[in-house]
Protein backbone atom coordinates (compact mmCIF):
# COMPACT_ATOMS: atom_id res chain seq x y z
CA UNK A 1 0.00 0.00 0.00
CA UNK A 2 1.02 3.28 -0.87
CA UNK A 3 0.94 5.70 2.06
CA UNK A 4 1.87 9.00 3.54
CA UNK A 5 3.74 11.88 5.48
CA UNK A 6 4.63 12.87 9.49
CA UNK A 7 7.15 13.96 14.19
CA UNK A 8 8.46 12.58 17.46
CA UNK A 9 7.96 11.52 21.10
CA UNK A 10 11.69 9.29 21.83
CA UNK A 11 11.74 7.21 18.84
CA UNK A 12 12.55 3.67 20.03
CA UNK A 13 13.24 4.77 23.89
CA UNK A 14 9.84 5.87 24.01
CA UNK A 15 8.93 2.08 23.87
CA UNK A 16 10.77 1.25 26.64
CA UNK A 17 8.88 3.74 29.58
CA UNK A 18 5.50 1.27 31.99
CA UNK A 19 2.86 -0.18 30.41
CA UNK A 20 0.02 -0.82 32.73
CA UNK A 21 -2.34 -3.29 33.15
CA UNK A 22 -3.79 -3.78 29.57
CA UNK A 23 -7.44 -3.23 29.64
CA UNK A 24 -8.62 -3.72 26.41
CA UNK A 25 -9.87 -0.31 26.26
CA UNK A 26 -8.98 3.00 28.85
CA UNK A 27 -12.15 3.66 30.95
CA UNK A 28 -11.58 6.96 31.95
CA UNK A 29 -14.30 9.61 30.89
CA UNK A 30 -13.34 10.75 27.07
CA UNK A 31 -13.37 14.31 26.45
CA UNK A 32 -15.91 14.26 23.71
CA UNK A 33 -18.52 11.78 25.29
CA UNK A 34 -20.91 13.71 27.50
CA UNK A 35 -22.47 11.73 30.68
CA UNK A 36 -26.15 13.25 31.05
CA UNK A 37 -27.94 12.58 34.36
CA UNK A 38 -30.14 9.94 34.49
CA UNK A 39 -33.88 11.11 35.22
CA UNK A 40 -35.33 9.38 38.44
CA UNK A 41 -38.39 9.05 39.31
CA UNK A 42 -38.03 7.94 42.60
CA UNK A 43 -38.22 9.62 45.99
CA UNK A 44 -35.86 13.36 46.06
CA UNK A 45 -33.44 11.12 48.83
CA UNK A 46 -32.46 8.73 46.71
CA UNK A 47 -29.74 9.38 44.24
CA UNK A 48 -29.65 7.32 40.61
CA UNK A 49 -26.25 7.15 39.58
CA UNK A 50 -25.27 8.46 36.08
CA UNK A 51 -24.56 6.17 33.06
CA UNK A 52 -21.13 5.87 32.69
CA UNK A 53 -19.28 7.92 29.76
CA UNK A 54 -17.48 4.93 27.78
CA UNK A 55 -20.66 2.56 28.79
CA UNK A 56 -22.51 5.06 26.94
CA UNK A 57 -20.06 4.97 24.19
CA UNK A 58 -20.02 1.44 24.08
CA UNK A 59 -23.80 0.92 23.82
CA UNK A 60 -24.00 3.52 20.95
CA UNK A 61 -21.57 2.17 18.78
CA UNK A 62 -22.79 -1.67 18.85
CA UNK A 63 -26.37 0.09 17.80
CA UNK A 64 -25.14 1.64 14.80
CA UNK A 65 -22.91 -2.21 14.32
CA UNK A 66 -20.45 -0.93 11.70
CA UNK A 67 -17.04 1.05 11.21
CA UNK A 68 -16.05 2.08 7.23
CA UNK A 69 -12.32 2.82 7.19
CA UNK A 70 -10.31 4.34 4.19
CA UNK A 71 -6.92 3.21 3.64
CA UNK A 72 -6.37 1.08 6.75
CA UNK A 73 -6.03 -1.90 5.14
CA UNK A 74 -5.13 -5.75 7.59
CA UNK A 75 -1.17 -5.41 5.84
CA UNK A 76 -0.55 -1.78 7.45
CA UNK A 77 1.10 -1.39 10.87
CA UNK A 78 -1.12 -4.62 11.93
CA UNK A 79 -4.52 -3.32 11.27
CA UNK A 80 -5.71 -6.37 10.96
CA UNK A 81 -4.57 -7.28 14.26
CA UNK A 82 -6.50 -4.03 16.04
CA UNK A 83 -9.48 -4.70 14.03
CA UNK A 84 -10.09 -8.54 14.70
CA UNK A 85 -9.64 -7.35 18.29
CA UNK A 86 -11.84 -4.86 18.04
CA UNK A 87 -14.76 -6.54 16.22
CA UNK A 88 -14.50 -9.47 18.95
CA UNK A 89 -14.47 -6.87 22.17
CA UNK A 90 -17.60 -5.15 20.62
CA UNK A 91 -19.24 -6.93 17.92
CA UNK A 92 -18.99 -4.35 15.30
CA UNK A 93 -18.41 -4.92 11.62
CA UNK A 94 -15.55 -3.53 9.81
CA UNK A 95 -15.34 -2.61 6.28
CA UNK A 96 -11.85 -0.96 4.65
CA UNK A 97 -11.45 0.27 1.03
CA UNK A 98 -7.67 0.19 0.42
CA UNK A 99 -6.61 3.74 -1.09
CA UNK A 100 -3.64 6.09 -0.88
CA UNK A 101 -3.11 9.38 0.73
CA UNK A 102 -4.18 11.32 -2.53
CA UNK A 103 -6.68 9.29 -3.07
CA UNK A 104 -8.77 9.23 0.85
CA UNK A 105 -8.32 13.30 0.74
CA UNK A 106 -10.20 13.42 -2.50
CA UNK A 107 -12.51 11.12 -1.43
CA UNK A 108 -13.60 12.21 1.56
CA UNK A 109 -13.82 16.02 0.22
CA UNK A 110 -16.33 14.80 -3.27
CA UNK A 111 -18.35 12.92 -0.35
CA UNK A 112 -18.57 15.61 2.02
CA UNK A 113 -22.70 15.52 1.15
CA UNK A 114 -23.24 12.46 1.94
CA UNK A 115 -20.12 10.99 3.84
CA UNK A 116 -19.23 7.55 3.82
CA UNK A 117 -15.88 6.55 5.79
CA UNK A 118 -15.51 7.39 9.47
CA UNK A 119 -11.92 7.33 10.12
CA UNK A 120 -9.02 7.08 8.22
CA UNK A 121 -5.07 7.09 8.69
CA UNK A 122 -3.18 9.81 7.15
CA UNK A 123 0.56 11.27 7.38
CA UNK A 124 1.13 14.44 9.27
CA UNK A 125 1.30 16.02 6.05
CA UNK A 126 -1.99 15.69 5.52
CA UNK A 127 -2.82 17.29 9.19
CA UNK A 128 -3.25 21.39 7.89
CA UNK A 129 -5.25 20.00 4.83
CA UNK A 130 -7.39 18.11 6.77
CA UNK A 131 -8.02 21.40 9.41
CA UNK A 132 -8.52 23.52 6.25
CA UNK A 133 -10.51 21.53 4.68
CA UNK A 134 -12.61 20.46 7.93
CA UNK A 135 -12.40 16.84 7.63
CA UNK A 136 -12.82 15.93 11.11
CA UNK A 137 -15.13 16.38 13.64
CA UNK A 138 -13.29 16.98 17.40
CA UNK A 139 -12.71 14.07 19.67
CA UNK A 140 -10.12 13.54 22.24
CA UNK A 141 -10.12 10.08 23.81
CA UNK A 142 -9.47 9.11 27.25
CA UNK A 143 -5.52 8.93 26.67
CA UNK A 144 -5.38 12.00 25.07
CA UNK A 145 -3.07 13.44 28.40
CA UNK A 146 -0.61 10.57 27.30
CA UNK A 147 -0.14 11.83 23.87
CA UNK A 148 2.47 14.74 23.15
CA UNK A 149 1.22 18.17 22.56
CA UNK A 150 2.98 17.93 19.04
CA UNK A 151 1.37 14.85 18.35
CA UNK A 152 -2.33 15.98 18.63
CA UNK A 153 -4.39 18.96 17.24
CA UNK A 154 -5.40 21.05 20.57
CA UNK A 155 -8.96 20.99 19.59
CA UNK A 156 -8.84 17.58 18.96
CA UNK A 157 -9.31 17.18 15.15
CA UNK A 158 -6.67 14.75 14.53
CA UNK A 159 -3.83 12.70 17.20
CA UNK A 160 -1.02 9.93 15.88
CA UNK A 161 -1.45 6.82 17.10
CA UNK A 162 1.91 6.12 16.01
CA UNK A 163 5.44 6.76 13.67
CA UNK A 164 7.57 5.08 11.61
CA UNK A 165 11.55 5.74 11.07
CA UNK A 166 13.17 5.54 7.34
CA UNK A 167 15.67 2.85 7.31
CA UNK A 168 17.69 0.09 4.81
CA UNK A 169 16.42 -3.12 4.23
CA UNK A 170 19.62 -5.53 3.06
CA UNK A 171 19.84 -8.70 1.53
CA UNK A 172 23.33 -9.65 3.47
CA UNK A 173 23.14 -12.87 1.37
CA UNK A 174 23.76 -10.77 -2.03
CA UNK A 175 25.42 -7.40 -0.43
CA UNK A 176 28.92 -8.43 1.38
CA UNK A 177 29.43 -4.78 2.49
CA UNK A 178 26.21 -4.16 4.62
CA UNK A 179 25.71 -0.33 4.34
CA UNK A 180 25.56 1.79 7.66
CA UNK A 181 25.21 5.26 6.27
CA UNK A 182 23.98 7.49 3.41
CA UNK A 183 27.32 8.57 1.89
CA UNK A 184 28.16 4.57 1.94
CA UNK A 185 25.31 4.33 -0.34
CA UNK A 186 27.67 6.12 -3.23
CA UNK A 187 30.37 3.73 -3.45
CA UNK A 188 30.62 2.15 -6.76
CA UNK A 189 30.19 -1.28 -5.30
CA UNK A 190 26.30 -0.64 -4.55
CA UNK A 191 25.49 0.59 -8.20
CA UNK A 192 21.90 -0.81 -9.70
CA UNK A 193 21.14 -2.33 -6.07
CA UNK A 194 19.15 0.54 -4.45
CA UNK A 195 15.01 0.67 -4.46
CA UNK A 196 12.47 3.19 -3.54
CA UNK A 197 9.17 4.28 -4.29
CA UNK A 198 9.01 7.46 -6.54
CA UNK A 199 9.40 10.59 -5.04
CA UNK A 200 6.86 11.95 -7.77
CA UNK A 201 4.32 10.17 -6.43
CA UNK A 202 4.67 8.23 -2.97
CA UNK A 203 4.76 10.42 0.21
CA UNK A 204 7.02 7.13 1.39
CA UNK A 205 9.94 8.49 -0.69
CA UNK A 206 9.36 11.90 -0.29
CA UNK A 207 10.01 11.46 3.38
CA UNK A 208 13.23 9.33 2.39
CA UNK A 209 14.55 12.02 -0.04
CA UNK A 210 13.61 14.52 3.54
CA UNK A 211 15.56 11.68 5.87
CA UNK A 212 18.53 12.24 2.89
CA UNK A 213 18.15 16.14 3.17
CA UNK A 214 18.28 15.50 7.49
CA UNK A 215 21.43 13.75 7.07
CA UNK A 216 23.14 16.86 4.97
CA UNK A 217 22.02 19.23 6.85
CA UNK A 218 18.58 19.96 5.81
CA UNK A 219 15.13 20.02 7.24
CA UNK A 220 12.08 19.96 6.33
CA UNK A 221 11.97 24.26 4.97
CA UNK A 222 14.84 22.80 3.32
CA UNK A 223 14.73 20.07 0.92
CA UNK A 224 17.54 20.46 -1.24
CA UNK A 225 20.76 18.61 0.49
CA UNK A 226 18.04 15.40 -0.36
CA UNK A 227 17.29 16.13 -3.17
CA UNK A 228 21.27 16.89 -4.01
CA UNK A 229 22.28 13.57 -2.96
CA UNK A 230 19.59 11.70 -4.87
CA UNK A 231 21.19 13.61 -7.79
CA UNK A 232 24.45 11.74 -6.98
CA UNK A 233 22.76 8.77 -6.46
CA UNK A 234 21.39 8.78 -9.96
CA UNK A 235 24.64 9.84 -11.99
CA UNK A 236 25.81 6.75 -10.23
CA UNK A 237 23.98 4.31 -11.38
CA UNK A 238 23.03 3.27 -7.44
CA UNK A 239 19.07 3.51 -8.52
CA UNK A 240 17.97 0.39 -10.06
CA UNK A 241 14.16 1.56 -10.49
CA UNK A 242 12.58 -1.40 -8.89
CA UNK A 243 9.88 -0.76 -6.25
CA UNK A 244 10.63 -2.62 -2.93
CA UNK A 245 7.47 -4.39 -3.12
CA UNK A 246 7.79 -7.73 -0.46
CA UNK A 247 7.63 -9.72 -4.09
CA UNK A 248 10.70 -7.98 -5.48
CA UNK A 249 12.10 -8.57 -2.38
CA UNK A 250 11.87 -11.73 -2.09
CA UNK A 251 13.08 -12.49 -5.73
CA UNK A 252 16.28 -11.11 -4.65
CA UNK A 253 15.48 -7.84 -7.13
CA UNK A 254 16.10 -5.42 -3.88
CA UNK A 255 19.54 -5.97 -2.81
CA UNK A 256 18.88 -2.60 -0.70
CA UNK A 257 15.93 -1.16 -0.07
CA UNK A 258 14.81 2.24 1.79
CA UNK A 259 11.49 1.93 3.34
CA UNK A 260 10.19 2.55 6.98
CA UNK A 261 11.64 1.18 9.73
CA UNK A 262 8.13 -0.90 9.97
CA UNK A 263 8.32 -2.23 6.59
CA UNK A 264 11.60 -3.51 6.57
CA UNK A 265 11.07 -5.43 9.74
CA UNK A 266 7.75 -6.84 8.72
CA UNK A 267 9.96 -7.88 5.62
CA UNK A 268 12.55 -9.37 7.95
CA UNK A 269 10.59 -11.63 10.18
CA UNK A 270 7.90 -12.86 7.34
CA UNK A 271 11.17 -14.13 5.27
CA UNK A 272 13.49 -16.07 7.62
CA UNK A 273 14.95 -17.79 4.71
CA UNK A 274 16.12 -15.01 3.70
CA UNK A 275 19.51 -13.19 5.47
CA UNK A 276 17.76 -9.53 5.62
CA UNK A 277 19.24 -6.84 8.19
CA UNK A 278 17.44 -3.66 8.74
CA UNK A 279 19.97 -0.07 9.29
CA UNK A 280 18.83 2.81 10.36
CA UNK A 281 21.36 5.42 8.95
CA UNK A 282 24.15 6.27 11.46
CA UNK A 283 24.52 9.60 9.78
CA UNK A 284 20.61 10.60 9.92
CA UNK A 285 17.45 9.69 9.24
CA UNK A 286 13.41 10.96 10.22
CA UNK A 287 10.34 9.74 11.91
CA UNK A 288 7.18 10.44 10.86
CA UNK A 289 3.93 10.18 12.37
CA UNK A 290 0.74 9.00 11.25
CA UNK A 291 -2.56 10.78 12.02
CA UNK A 292 -6.44 9.02 13.34
CA UNK A 293 -9.65 11.00 13.37
CA UNK A 294 -12.95 10.75 13.47
CA UNK A 295 -14.54 12.07 9.65
CA UNK A 296 -16.75 15.25 9.50
CA UNK A 297 -19.96 13.47 9.23
CA UNK A 298 -18.99 10.00 10.11
CA UNK A 299 -21.82 7.46 9.68
CA UNK A 300 -20.78 6.19 12.45
CA UNK A 301 -18.97 7.97 14.60
CA UNK A 302 -19.63 6.28 17.74
CA UNK A 303 -18.14 3.37 16.10
CA UNK A 304 -15.09 5.41 14.81
CA UNK A 305 -15.01 7.46 17.93
CA UNK A 306 -14.88 3.52 20.00
CA UNK A 307 -11.98 2.56 17.45
CA UNK A 308 -10.04 5.57 18.22
CA UNK A 309 -10.14 4.84 22.38
CA UNK A 310 -9.18 1.64 21.47
CA UNK A 311 -6.41 2.57 19.18
CA UNK A 312 -4.77 5.07 22.07
CA UNK A 313 -5.60 2.18 24.88
CA UNK A 314 -2.67 -0.05 26.11
CA UNK A 315 -3.94 -3.04 24.17
CA UNK A 316 -4.36 -0.88 21.05
CA UNK A 317 -0.61 0.56 21.58
CA UNK A 318 0.71 -2.71 21.87
CA UNK A 319 -1.17 -3.92 18.70
CA UNK A 320 0.92 -1.41 16.85
CA UNK A 321 3.85 -2.83 17.96
CA UNK A 322 3.10 -5.96 16.76
CA UNK A 323 3.17 -4.40 13.43
CA UNK A 324 6.51 -3.09 14.37
CA UNK A 325 5.84 1.13 14.86
CA UNK A 326 6.62 2.69 17.56
CA UNK A 327 3.58 3.85 19.83
CA UNK A 328 2.94 7.36 20.32
CA UNK A 329 2.49 6.96 24.00
CA UNK A 330 5.95 7.48 26.31
CA UNK A 331 4.33 5.33 28.90
CA UNK A 332 3.38 1.97 27.06
CA UNK A 333 6.56 -0.61 27.91
CA UNK A 334 6.55 -3.46 25.25
CA UNK A 335 7.38 -6.69 26.45
CA UNK A 336 11.34 -7.76 25.93
CA UNK A 337 10.85 -10.73 23.36
CA UNK A 338 8.53 -8.04 21.16
CA UNK A 339 11.13 -4.92 21.78
CA UNK A 340 14.24 -7.40 20.72
CA UNK A 341 13.00 -7.77 16.93
CA UNK A 342 13.48 -3.91 16.61
CA UNK A 343 16.82 -2.15 16.03
CA UNK A 344 18.36 -1.54 19.42
CA UNK A 345 17.37 1.89 20.90
CA UNK A 346 21.27 3.03 19.91
CA UNK A 347 20.30 2.82 16.37
CA UNK A 348 17.94 5.68 16.62
CA UNK A 349 19.72 8.26 18.64
CA UNK A 350 21.04 10.04 15.40
CA UNK A 351 17.00 10.52 14.09
CA UNK A 352 15.03 13.85 13.77
CA UNK A 353 11.40 13.92 14.18
CA UNK A 354 10.11 17.06 11.85
CA UNK A 355 7.64 18.36 14.17
CA UNK A 356 5.76 21.42 11.78
CA UNK A 357 3.14 19.39 9.61
CA UNK A 358 2.46 22.82 7.72
CA UNK A 359 6.30 22.26 6.39
CA UNK A 360 5.88 18.82 5.53
CA UNK A 361 3.17 19.81 3.29
CA UNK A 362 5.59 22.38 1.37
CA UNK A 363 8.52 19.84 1.80
CA UNK A 364 6.25 17.24 -0.01
CA UNK A 365 5.74 19.35 -3.12
CA UNK A 366 9.34 20.76 -2.99
CA UNK A 367 10.66 16.98 -3.27
CA UNK A 368 8.20 16.25 -6.00
CA UNK A 369 8.76 19.13 -8.19
CA UNK A 370 12.39 18.65 -7.74
CA UNK A 371 12.41 15.09 -8.14
CA UNK A 372 11.30 15.90 -11.87
CA UNK A 373 14.30 17.93 -12.65
CA UNK A 374 16.89 15.59 -11.09
CA UNK A 375 14.79 12.28 -12.52
CA UNK A 376 12.59 13.76 -15.68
Amino acid sequence: MSKKLYPFVGLVMALVLGLSACAPVATSTPTSVPVPVVPTTVAPTVVVPTLDAMTQLMTAARAEGKLVTYGMPNDWVNYGGLFNVYSALYGIAHEDTDMDSGTIISTLEAEKASPVADTTDLGLNFAKLVEDEGLSQPYMNSNWSDIPDYAKDPQGRWSAAYYGVIAFLVNADTVTNVPQTWEDLLKPEYANTVCMKNPGSSATAQMIVLAAAFAHGGNETNVQPGLDFFKKMIDGGILNGVSPSVANIQKGECPISIQWDFDALSNKYQNPDLNLQVVIPSDGSVAGMYIQFVTAGAPHANAAKLMLEFEYSDQGQMEYAMGFVHPIRANVQLPADLLAKFPPASAYSAVSFPKNYAALDAASAAIADGWAVIHP
